[in-house]
């Protein structure tokens, strides 16, 4: 029982770039990160070392328990597929999904595999099966040792299934995909997967080597026929390969490879089983199978009530669902984890939320510290769209009536007491925006860093003026920590001053300020 209980305890080994959570012992998945970090820190760096990769760590699931196993196994044609490994593609990060019951000796060239899979869909638009499964099985042969590593090793198991099986017509070949049985039936797959590692072989190392080079840069950029890039029809080609793997692919040597690799370390830590569901969650919403992420989700709600991570999945699976208003409150929740906080702000501008102060708050973090999430940037230009055409129906009413609106106080309003006043003690002028300072003495923190308020030309063109009052709290480091409108008039020009006045940058003083911000036309 001891031994049972041990071998089902959850652990975790990080680096910065992967992370493997394991119930299948702690010293396999130090093996499994060694070879993740191996192969990334040699091959990543220098094969694919275009590659954009996301910036939540790609997670490895090792699993120890065959009920597991069984719940995450892939499925064709109603039936489940037993695989030692699959790699699983994510919108917000990727993962591995390994059997940790495998002899530790195979684990090497299942991590390569897979690994291969993570890089190749990072770098390339176009990835026919016979090129993925190909370069996945010729790189899961590598031989890397410290800074040195070995490519096209050949494989006596591969040869032998070319040798013993019929293979496939490159016709027939080019055209299997993921729904094909030449990728999903044990005894067929194995032989594509074996012709996908010579036929690779043969490209890499054959006579269209250099082609081949060139045509698996244009793939980093377009979709494109092999053929075009060989110069040759589907006939040569055919025999030119099978030349190659009847003569010329015993007498081809290794390439020898020199990199040097980067200092990295390894963290390990025992987790919650929440965790564990928590990742297996994932892996399910990214596969589109709602009922196991519910159930996994749910596990996690029980094991564990305060948990931001899970509130943005339970996000992600109530909008899968259709059902926006639980998404919202989830995605709300979300925005206290630091790490999925933008991508949380992201679903919420995606359902057309697009007045929550703290969402917004979290995309311009995001993008000033600058985030490699394209669509951070893309809800950042929705909320900015969306302001202008606010200014513009402002412009438009205010045209209508002729004269300026009344002042109406946004936000919560803040007067001094009735037995404090407040006295100017700094101003300054920028183009069109004038700024004056006030405290309660004569002396505040001095204003360090300007950024003046967005003036809209169509406000201009109307010499529409404008005032805002704010009350500004600052930290110790002189950055704005808290702002509370008092008053905009009209109230088009409060979101504009805001805005700015965030970015201030003050003397060091923990103290509460004025800020009057006047918008002049001229």
């Amino acid at each position: 029982m001891l031994a049972f209980s041990l071998l089902l305890s959850w652990v975790q080994v990080r680096s910065d770039t992967f992370i493997v959570k394991s119930s299948a012992g702690e010293q396999r998945a130090e093996r499994v990160l060694r070879e993740l970090e191996n192969f990334h820190q040699l091959l990543g760096t220098f094969v694919f070392k275009t590659s954009e990769l996301p910036e939540l760590p790609m997670e490895v699931l090792l699993v120890g328990d065959q009920e597991t196993l069984d719940e995450l196994a892939l499925e064709y044609d109603g039936k489940r597929i037993d695989v030692a490994a699959y790699y699983q593609p994510g919108q917000d990060r990727d993962f591995i999904v390994l059997n940790g019951r495998i002899f530790p000796q195979a684990l090497d060239g299942i991590v390569y595999h897979e690994i291969t899979h993570y890089f190749l869909s990072r770098s390339l638009v176009y990835r026919p099966a016979w090129l993925n499964e190909g370069l996945a099985e010729y790189f899961a042969t590598a031989d890397i040792d410290e800074n040195e590593v070995y490519l096209g090793e050949l494989s006596p198991e591969r040869l032998q299934v070319l040798r013993n099986e019929r293979l496939l017509p490159l016709k027939e070949f080019f055209a299997v995909d993921q729904n094909s049985t030449y990728y999903n039936e044990r005894q067929k797959a194995n032989v594509f997967y074996a012709q996908a590692w010579a036929f690779t072989h043969f490209l890499m190392h054959g006579r269209h080597s250099q082609a081949f080079k060139r045509y698996l840069e244009e793939l980093t950029k377009n979709e494109t026929d092999i053929l075009d890039y060989l110069k040759v029809n589907e006939r040569e080609l055919e025999a030119d390969f099978l030349n190659y793997l009847a003569t010329f692919i015993r007498r081809t040597g290794r390439t020898e490879v020199k990199v040097s690799r980067d200092a990295w370390t390894m963290k390990t830590d025992p987790i919650p089983d929440a965790e564990a569901h928590m990742t297996v969650s994932e892996i399910f919403l990214a596969g589109g199978n709602l009922a196991g992420a519910r159930r996994h989700l749910e596990a996690v709600s029980e094991l564990e009530q305060q948990f931001p991570r899970a509130s943005y999945y339970r996000g992600v699976l109530a909008r899968m669902s259709q059902n926006p208003d639980d998404a919202k409150d989830f995605f709300v929740d979300a925005l206290g984890d630091p790490q999925l906080a933008p991508r949380a702000a992201v679903q919420l501008v995606q359902m057309g939320e697009l007045q929550i102060p703290a969402a917004r708050a979290t995309l311009i973090q995001a993008s000033s510290a600058g985030t490699r999430i394209p669509d951070v940037y893309w809800a950042l230009s929705e909320l900015y769209l969306d302001d202008l055409r606010q200014i513009e129906e402002s412009v438009r009413l205010a045209r209508q009536a002729a004269v300026l609106p009344p002042a109406v106080p946004s936000g919560d309003v803040i007067q001094p007491p009735a037995d404090h006043v407040l006295t100017q003690y700094s101003d300054g002028v920028e183009q069109n925006i004038r700024y004056r300072l006030l405290a309660e003495s004569n002396a505040g923190p001095g204003l360090q860093a300007f950024v003046p308020p967005y003036y809209p030309d169509e406000l201009l063109a109307e010499s529409l003026a404008g005032e805002v009052v704010m009350d500004v709290q600052l930290t110790e480091q002189g950055d704005v920590a808290g702002l509370w409108l008092v008053s905009a008039t009209p109230e088009i020009f409060g979101s504009l001053a805001t805005a700015a006045v965030r970015e201030w940058k003050f003397e060091p003083a923990t103290a509460k300020v004025r800020v009057v911000v006047e918008f002049v036309p001229r």
